[in-house]
């Protein structure tokens, strides 16, 4: 299992794999939570959940196996 910071999901989301580029990156990692490969924590979350972004979309989606 990987834990995950929030550069992780901020650097993708803000330069390489945006939700509108790569859309595979963000499957890839809801595939990956739902197979405990990664996992990220409570104060990730919620540096993660201040923005009103497409991020902060997609963590409410996953969260729920996604932190631990």
């Amino acid at each position: 299992m990987f834990l995950l910071d929030a550069n992780v999901f901020i650097e993708a989301k803000n330069r390489y794999y945006g939700f509108d580029f790569a859309p595979g990156f963000w499957d890839w990692l809801d595939q990956a939570t739902q197979r405990s490969l990664i996992c990220s924590i409570e104060p990730i979350k919620k540096e993660l959940v201040t923005g009103n972004d497409a991020l902060r979309t997609w963590l409410r989606n996953t969260q729920a196996k996604l932190i631990i």
